[in-house]
């Protein structure tokens, strides 16, 4: 008998490495925002593993009478009756269901497998390296594409704390969304800039949504189309869906989008980082790369006060000069007035925000609140900048708005 869940197992959980110790797996549980659901699947997986069939048969049909919409829930119940018949070989071995749901819903068991095995080894003990700067945001959303799994983060006096971690759905076609109606979900840094209540949408949102800014300033410079991608739930016949099912949205079940719903929000324009790998450093390495970036910031500013005019342009690149909607010798000729008018320039910067940018290498966004003073000009503004680091090495602005 054990042979033949081996065999299933293996099958199953194929490329997902074996936990170094099974107690982390337990404190990870204690994370979820409703860990009910998938600690009880992890349960079941736990007992066919160790080749106990009737302890997995019992935690399955007490799984499925707590969330009777679970298709993982059902598949995993009709493969123990079939193991303890002895006739199982495959997951899903004499099922009816079509083999694409079947491959949906086995991914599905590995990604959240995966998680839990790797988990608090990582993701507990670890941080995004998107997260250098939460500035004056109470919340951000961090999405690992790749593992399915979305992130939600608390500022703790600067500090990111994460606070919740839940099992999510992307598109259909999987990640680097490019073009409308490419089934893909997009990489990039964005912002909630909406709610749409459940009873407001078609059953397929389930109960509510809250789209996101894409296509966003930098995905126009790069001429990706489409519209329309949400933080969304489930129909309501479903608890969870595959893996890759969305038409490019990030879908949670509905559970877990009530709950992401009491800490995100339009009114805030909660950041949402989509991300296709996540970096996950140690709390000093992220502070020493949030240092060395501010470092560059800081230098800009001080070259602008300086009223160095060569020193100051040499931060911004001219090659599609801010983003192509500029006109860069225009630019620096007006520059050059303004400066030889003035007699001195200050600067203050508070920042709002700083991510490295996903899906590039070498770029990061910064939002801030500027104050400037001259002698014959004071302003305050709030300002977004792009930075990236060009072939020679130098960090340059590619966008200023």
């Amino acid at each position: 008998m054990k042979l033949v869940v081996g065999l299933f197992l293996s099958l199953l959980l194929s490329a997902v490495p074996v936990a170094a110790d099974e107690s982390e797996i337990k404190q990870l549980h204690a994370h979820q925002a409703n860990g009910d659901y998938e600690s009880a699947v992890l349960e079941i997986i736990e007992a066919l593993k160790s080749g106990e069939l009737e302890v997995a048969l019992a935690a399955a049909d007490q799984h499925l009478s707590k969330f009777p919409k679970s298709q993982v829930g059902h598949l995993l119940k009709a493969d123990i009756l079939n193991a303890l018949t002895g006739e199982l070989s495959t997951p899903g071995a004499n099922s009816s269901i079509p083999a694409d749901q079947l491959k949906g819903l086995t991914h599905q068991l590995r990604n959240r497998w995966r998680h839990a095995v790797q988990g608090e080894a990582i993701v507990h003990r670890r941080f995004p390296a998107a997260l250098l700067d939460m500035g004056d945001h109470e919340f951000v959303v961090v999405a690992d594409m790749p593992d399915g799994r979305l992130y939600l983060y608390k500022n703790n006096n600067g500090v990111p704390e994460l606070i919740r971690d839940y099992y999510m759905t992307v598109g259909s076609a999987g990640y680097g969304k490019e073009l409308e109606g490419d089934n893909k979900t997009p990489i990039g840094v964005y912002n909630i800039n909406r709610y749409i209540e459940g009873r407001a949408l078609p059953d397929l949102y389930g109960k509510g949504a809250f789209p996101v800014n894409y296509p966003n300033r930098y995905d126009r410079y790069l001429n990706r189309t489409g519209y329309g991608i949400w933080l969304h739930g489930t129909p309501s016949d479903t608890y969870a869906r595959s893996p890759w099912a969305s038409e490019g949205c990030f879908v949670l079940s509905n559970d877990d989008l009530l709950d992401i719903g009491q800490y995100v929000s339009a009114e805030k324009r909660t950041p949402v980082i989509l991300s296709d790998d996540i970096e996950w450093l140690t709390l000093s390495d992220l502070q020493q790369r949030k240092r060395n970036l501010l470092d560059v910031i800081e230098q800009w500013k001080r070259d602008w006060e300086s009223l160095d005019t060569q020193a100051y342009i040499a931060h911004y690149q001219p090659q599609d000069f801010n983003l192509g909607k500029g006109d860069y010798a225009a630019w620096v000729e007006r520059k050059r007035s303004v400066n030889e008018e003035k007699n001195f320039v200050q600067v203050d910067l508070d920042i709002k925000s700083l991510f490295a940018y996903p899906g590039e290498k070498d770029m990061f966004i910064v939002t801030y609140e500027q104050r400037y003073l001259s002698d014959n000009f004071a302003g305050q503004s709030s300002k977004e900048q792009l930075w990236k680091r060009d072939q020679q090495g130098q960090w340059r602005i590619i966008y200023e708005g």
